[in-house]
């Protein structure tokens, strides 16, 4: 079955066009430039076209499986729920990001793994989901059990990212630990709620095991030929080290330092969408409009407010002047490169029909208004 789209406004690799995309069964077959909708076409008129976005680190899921602390939901219906936010922000291929260590906010992480993915991995198979859903392994080298619940996710086809990582107070992100205790005070938390924090943060850690887990996490990802990523990178050395493991993407790297030098290794420059449109990272660390400015910022993800993404797009068109090919970039096609993903992100024959239309609304806001998966409306 075929479809014609008319938009004034489709972003394609090589800039905006106005005419139609061609869609048959999952595929585009082509973008025909045009004045005006050719009979039986839609015509989403002033509204633009764009690739489907594609997210590789969202904590999102987490939010659902626990919506409060201390109450678990059920994993479908945490799957559902976290799908649902994901395309309604035009996302059409999303990582789950689940971490190998720890709590957070009351969650057990270790003993919400395995149904956190079990319930995505049900619902895929259903039919039930309305964006495709993958698998990155966040693994925290301090665990003394990380391999043990790595592992046993080898053989998982939704597996396409591993990231290895290390946030124990004093360490990357947190390496100033009096500037965490000083915004902690701030936020209104007491000195015993402060040493009760820190103490959560550093239990179950071991750092005499950190170099032995990051080699195996290395070695695991060459075996099963899955992408690595490193994670808070802060110094010349860290980047040395990631980039001699092979590591793809350089995630969240907290000085402009470190960000500079993975990108000279060919390393892609992920930052979180949130920090893009804050202004700044939460934790104080490098802002991801700092990385526009110096032209390293290669992908935006989600990490835990879905429609960031769109939003953070649009700004560097809006704000910064970037092209519209350049700034969907970083949130469709670059990270989905990135993961060997060659068959979606971009709007151009041949690849796959994930298909966002955006309104323009109060303020410049981007508003996803439909939402489709391999040529089929979802949202």
């Amino acid at each position: 079955m075929e479809q014609r789209i008319f938009s004034q406004n489709i972003v394609t690799p090589h800039g905006l066009v106005r005419g139609e995309v061609v869609v048959r069964g999952e595929v585009m077959l082509a973008v025909e430039p045009r004045d005006g909708p050719s009979a039986g076409a839609q015509d989403w008129g002033v509204d633009w076209l764009i690739p489907g976005l594609v997210d590789i680190h969202t904590d999102n899921l987490e939010k659902h499986y626990q919506p409060r602390p201390g109450a678990l939901w059920d994993a479908y219906g945490a799957a559902l729920a976290h799908d649902g936010q994901c395309a309604s922000a035009g996302i059409t291929t999303v990582l789950d990001s689940l971490s190998l260590h720890g709590r957070k906010e009351g969650l057990d992480r270790k003993e919400a793994l395995a149904p956190m993915i079990a319930g995505m991995d049900s619902a895929q198979a259903d039919g039930a989901l309305r964006a495709e859903h993958l698998l990155h392994l966040r693994c925290e080298v301090t665990n003394p059990e990380l391999l043990t619940l790595l592992e046993p996710h080898a053989d998982n086809p939704r597996l396409k990212l591993l990231s290895v990582m290390d946030h124990t107070p004093g360490q990357r992100q947190t390496t100033n630990v009096e500037a965490l205790e000083t915004r902690m005070v701030a936020a209104g938390r007491s000195e015993a709620e402060i040493e009760e924090m820190l103490a959560r943060r550093h239990a179950g850690r071991d750092p005499s095991v950190a170099q032995s887990n990051r080699r195996s996490v290395v070695a695991f990802a060459r075996e099963y030929g899955v992408p690595i990523c490193a994670h808070d990178d802060a110094t010349l050395e860290h980047v040395q080290e990631a980039h001699d493991d092979g590591c793809v993407i350089a995630e969240f790297p907290v000085t402009l330092e470190a960000a500079l030098k993975s990108k000279a290794h060919g390393m892609a420059i992920c930052m979180g969408g949130p920090n893009f449109v804050r202004g700044g990272s939460h934790s104080g660390n490098l802002s991801a409009r700092e990385c526009a400015q110096h032209d390293v910022l290669d992908i935006l993800a989600s990490d835990y407010v879905p429609l960031s993404m769109l939003r953070s797009a649009f700004m560097l068109i809006d704000d910064m002047g970037w092209t519209p090919q350049k700034a969907l970039a970083t949130v469709a096609a670059t990270p989905a490169r990135s993961l060997g993903l060659n068959d979606r992100g971009e709007i151009a024959p041949g690849q796959r029909a994930d298909l966002v239309r955006v309104a323009r609304r109060s303020a410049g806001w981007p508003v996803p208004t439909e939402v489709w998966l391999k040529g089929r409306r979802t949202a």
